[in-house]
């Protein structure tokens, strides 16, 4: 290792000094988690950076659909965990819905709108990882409230069945509410995101050597594409849940 990158990591590190003197100061209890939280953070990074070195190495489609499946498998655990579901019955479920819904999302963009070869892995690692990571923090807000909403308003969907409305229609204003609890945050979003995350993410492209149309039409599909992998994985985690019979658990 270049001896110069290890003397500025060092100097970089020393930044953490200001976040761990005011710590220090002022709630010095919590200064153990702080560094832990660090040392975790620095960890999982370089695990992350050297599985994708290896995937754009291989450059194999079956290792990369592969790494796509185990990523459904972990943010699926994940959904269940901050969705505070007991047991692991829907895994199942929110595990296909990831996969299917990210796939078939990131191949239309891989495929259809750039195009590029789609199973290239220095397009569909970064593609596939970012939509991945939206579905599931927006798939933890809509499931969360579909299942919140349809145990404490049990009672409204007995009397909507029992009106004679079908059990796909009674279970509509549930559907409603867990499709805005992942659309208005996104919107309230799309608002502010040219003065948070996007230039971050338009000096990665640039540096990448992309013009400014091109990034920033690549932006804009990217963009796209998380609205309606959001609104997909979520659907089809409900059905799927709703056909297993999971979802009132």
């Amino acid at each position: 290792m270049d001896t110069r990158l290890i003397l500025h990591t060092f100097l970089a590190l020393l930044l953490l000094l200001i976040p761990a003197g005011a710590l220090y100061l002022l709630e010095r209890k919590k200064l153990p988690r702080f560094g832990f939280v660090v040392a975790r953070m620095v960890v999982q990074l370089l695990v992350l950076c050297l599985l994708v070195w290896v995937l754009i190495k291989v450059d194999s489609a079956w290792l990369s659909v592969l790494w796509l499946v185990a990523m459904a498998l972990g943010g699926s655990w994940l959904v269940l965990k901050r969705c505070e579901v007991k047991g692991r019955a829907m895994m199942p479920a929110v595990a296909i819905s990831l996969f299917i819904g990210v796939f078939l999302v990131g191949m239309w963009l891989l495929g259809v709108v750039l195009p590029v070869s789609a199973f290239d892995a220095r397009w569909f690692v970064p593609v596939m990882a970012l939509l991945m990571g939206h579905s599931i923090s927006m798939l933890i807000r809509g499931l969360s409230t579909y299942l919140s909403a349809l145990q404490e308003d049990r009672e409204q969907y007995e009397f909507l069945r029992g009106n004679g409305l079908t059990h796909f229609k009674a279970l509509q204003p549930f559907m409603r509410r867990a499709l805005l609890a992942v659309l208005q945050p996104t919107m309230a979003n799309l608002s502010v995101l040219a003065l948070t995350s996007m230039p971050l993410l338009l000096v990665g492209l640039f540096l990448g050597g992309l013009t400014p149309v091109n990034a920033f039409a690549l932006m804009l599909f990217m963009v796209i594409g998380c609205v309606s992998v959001s609104v997909l994985v979520l659907g089809l985690t409900i059905l799927l849940a709703d056909k297993l019979g999971l979802s009132s658990e």
